[in-house]
């Protein structure tokens, strides 16, 4: 089926990869010029796991890119993959993607199927509906399907789900998205479309809940030498709770989706007068948690002379992005008046990000040794750290992913779980 894709950042990109391995599928790519260009050399904006060679593999056979938007005219059915634009508060407007999404339907055919992905508030489907009915007069049917995909594991994701959520309007549209899901073997749940719109919302806001629920459990729990491993195996035995639940500490949500869906929920709570007291909570100990590092640093002596190393930048290990990182706005305000450095290999090589950094990156076969390691990803070796470390050197690793390592070398360590 001849399938057009519009929108190639993260979650096109991963939607154009995923598609393109299921039989009888053509996938069209549209965006801006640039972004076009860089796909047909090869140069995708984020590096993860098997998209790249896939995309390399198919081009040319059943993925093709164009900047040209007359040409949707030739399609039935259209997919908007667009990744929501979120300021540095969290907060995503739907009028940048309408007016995006406006100028698309301008080119569609009558009759299409639009899928749309990109993330929107609750409502917007209905406001796309009107435009059409208003304005554009060419009786499009519109489906919501909303994504949960993640950085890192974008593709698996995408092609194993266990379950897929359809928002869709009418019963009737379903014949033609089936045949677009053909080969997706997830169950399929189709729903309205504003019940599809909701589902994200909720879905992402109980996410952040748990998340930040778990870290502010860990400091009561950590202090009574409470074992991580157990607590979580012993709370999962209530059967009301899954078995994917979060309920391991680490770090603070980030990357702006949580957030985003919270937001909105917040603003919807506004316009209806009600109570959402504990979803603006859930942003204000997030909040207060993403400085859990910087708060361990100050206890240290004679910080300002001590040599810092910060293993692992990008948004999540395995992936080149930046963009609403964690590990990388912490850099960034330490690197004002502390001396950091930077260990993440992955980053280092794959990223074109990294340029105005990139003079605090180190290598493996750097010789200098520090005093701090604060360890953000698991993409090295311990024998590899342990080159890096001073004889009386200290470790945070917030996500307790080395603690086993460190005490067997009898290392100064502190985790969210664990500190000595």
């Amino acid at each position: 089926m001849n399938i057009a894709i519009i929108g190639l950042w993260h979650l096109g990109s991963v939607m154009c990869a995923g598609l393109s391995t299921l039989k009888k599928n053509k996938i069209y790519c549209f965006d801006e010029k640039k972004i076009i260009k860089n796909f047909k050399q090869k140069n995708l904006p984020i590096k993860e796991k098997n998209i790249e060679s896939i995309i390399k593999k198919n081009h040319k056979k059943n993925i093709f890119f164009n900047s040209d938007f007359s040409k949707l005219k030739r399609f039935k059915v259209i997919w908007i993959t667009y990744d929501a634009k979120i300021d540095n508060n969290d907060f995503s407007s739907f009028d940048y993607i309408f007016i995006k999404i406006k100028k698309i339907l301008n080119y569609v055919k009558k009759d299409s199927l639009i899928i749309i992905s990109t993330q929107i508030p609750i409502g917007s489907i209905k406001k796309l509906e009107k435009y059409d009915k208003i304005k554009l007069k060419k009786n499009l049917k519109f489906a919501y399907i909303p994504e949960n995909l993640r950085l890192g594991k974008g593709l698996k994701i995408f092609l194993n789900s266990r379950d897929i959520i359809i928002g869709i309007r009418k019963v009737s549209d379903k014949k033609l998205i089936s045949r677009v899901l053909q080969g997706i073997t997830a169950k399929k749940h189709y729903v309205s479309t504003e019940t599809a719109e909701m589902t994200k919302h909720v879905i992402n806001t109980y996410l952040a809940s748990s998340i930040a629920l778990i870290n502010e459990i860990s400091l009561v729990a950590s202090k009574y030498n409470v074992s991580f491993d157990d607590l979580e195996k012993c709370v999962k035995t209530d059967e009301r709770i899954s078995s994917s639940a979060y309920l391991r500490p680490g770090n603070s949500f980030s990357g702006g989706t949580l957030a985003r869906d919270i937001n909105y929920l917040i603003e919807l709570s506004k316009k209806n007068f009600s109570n959402n007291h504990l979803i603006k909570s859930i942003l204000k100990s997030n909040h207060i948690h993403s400085k859990w590092i910087e708060s361990v640093l100050k206890k240290e002596n004679n910080l300002k002379n001590k040599k810092i190393l910060q293993i692992g930048l990008s948004y999540t290990t395995g992936t080149t992005t930046l963009r609403r990182s964690i590990p990388f706005e912490i850099f960034q305000r330490l690197r004002k008046s502390l001396q950091v450095n930077v260990f993440d290999e992955f980053l280092r090589k794959n990223s074109s990000e990294i340029k105005e950094i990139e003079n605090y990156f180190i290598s493996s076969s750097t010789k200098k040794k520090f005093d701090i390691i604060l360890i953000f990803n698991k993409n090295c070796k311990f024998n590899m750290i342990e080159n890096f470390l001073k004889k009386k050197c200290l470790i945070i690793d917030i996500n307790n992913y080395y603690k086993i390592d460190c005490l067997k070398s009898n290392i100064k360590y502190k985790s969210l779980e664990y500190e000595n």
